[in-house]
């Protein structure tokens, strides 16, 4: 056996290399004290791979060996984020499952089994997994087949036939320009970084991680514009600055005037502060308020505080739904000037930074109340010009 299990409960490797031609002995790469058997698999795969180029040693695939040739794709430029949730899915639920299971004899059935034990399994928010995140899972599972396809493997991907799991529909929040008036009143003035944070979701409709991967390097007061182009990211204890989500979501925002001069007072403030902690300002993230830049779980905190000061009549949204406010006002401020859906739609593609329309419309069609009104009335004019046509008669 290549996996051992040791004396004290630890694990070690011994892959055998074939005989030396200089010395006729075996030659032998040996290492100790994995904690887990998975780990010590994991080894074995990486290094039969990546030191012996070996892709298949066994008559199985194991698990191991395809997770090892998918992590390649680091190097093709995965995002950092990517790759660390494709390693929180195989470490958590894939390696758990399939740890016994020869991937080159997995049927459509087996995945069948895998989707359904995902469905049981427990989530760190409570409750089970969500049709979301398994449906996410599928898709890395496809990519490890594709693969063991790509590798000669076997030649079908058993995922192919799986239909995605159907969406909890999901009632989307915001606040319209009063709530969010009334909202802005409940920040003390020890908070204005948070204040100002919020502020820029509601003004400008970009996502959390967009806004805390922003420094003074990306707004351009003079012009009145801010550039999204990065994204932040909180794991491990620490922040990573990685891509935007998707191609489309390098963008240019405007903004209005009101917001540009608030901007410009608070990085004067800011720079009275921190000019001694930097060689230059414009590297300051916007929303900095000391030595260390606003990070995800200081948002988190904050919300936890402000949650129990907020009225019962005013519920806190998730901080993504500042980002509906900001559609949602949009799109009412559209219909007011008589503006045709597509252009809304077209408009809110652009700022949101949509890879496609299609996304746009699919999260906010619902928001044109009248929609529904105009295709029943349209009927009752189709009526009274046949009843014209059959007086004619």
């Amino acid at each position: 056996m290549t996996v051992i299990k040791q004396k004290d409960s630890l694990w070690q490797v011994d892959i055998s290399d074939g005989i030396s031609p200089l010395t006729g002995k075996r030659v032998r790469h040996r290492k100790a004290n994995f904690p887990t058997k998975r780990e010590a698999k994991d080894y074995e795969a990486d290094y039969r791979i990546h030191h012996l180029n070996q892709l298949q040693t066994t008559k199985t695939v194991s698990i191991s060996t395809l997770y090892t040739l998918l992590q390649e794709d680091k190097l093709r430029g995965n995002k950092k984020g990517t790759v660390d949730t494709q390693q929180s899915y195989y470490n958590q639920y894939i390696s758990r499952f399939f740890e016994k299971a020869d991937m080159a004899l997995v049927t459509t059935q087996d995945i069948k089994k895998y989707r359904d034990w995902l469905l049981k399994q427990p989530s760190v928010k409570g409750g089970t997994l969500s049709a979301k995140h398994i449906n996410q899972q599928m898709i890395f599972v496809h990519k490890l087949f594709d693969i063991a396809i790509s590798k000669g493997f076997r030649k079908d991907n058993p995922c192919s036939s799986i239909r995605r799991l159907p969406d909890k529909h999901k009632e989307m929040s915001y606040y319209t320009p009063e709530q969010f008036k009334e909202f802005d009143t409940y920040f003390e003035k020890n908070e204005y970084p948070f204040q100002l944070l919020y502020g820029t979701l509601m003004y400008t409709g970009i996502r959390m991680g967009e806004a805390l991967a922003l420094t003074w390097n990306d707004v351009f007061l003079e012009e009145g514009c801010i550039r999204i182009h990065k994204s932040a990211y909180y794991r491990n204890g620490k922040t990573h600055i990685g891509t935007v989500k998707t191609t489309q979501s390098n963008r240019r925002i405007y903004i209005h005037k009101a917001f540009v001069n608030e901007l410009r007072a608070w990085k004067s403030t800011q720079t009275n502060r921190l000019s001694q902690l930097t060689d230059s300002t414009d590297d300051l993230q916007v929303f900095q308020f000391s030595g260390e830049p606003m990070t995800a779980p200081n948002v988190n905190n904050f919300r936890k505080s402000l949650k129990k000061r907020l009225p019962e009549h005013l519920k806190l949204i998730r901080n993504h739904d500042f980002r509906h406010s900001h559609a949602a006002f949009l799109i009412s401020q559209g219909l007011r000037k008589g503006e045709g859906k597509d252009f809304i739609f077209f408009t809110l593609m652009k700022r949101l930074g949509h890879s496609s329309i299609n996304t746009t419309i699919n999260v906010y069609s619902h928001l044109f109340p009248s929609q529904q009104k105009e295709v029943a009335n349209a009927f009752d004019d189709f009526l009274k010009k046949w009843a014209e046509v059959g007086s004619k008669i």
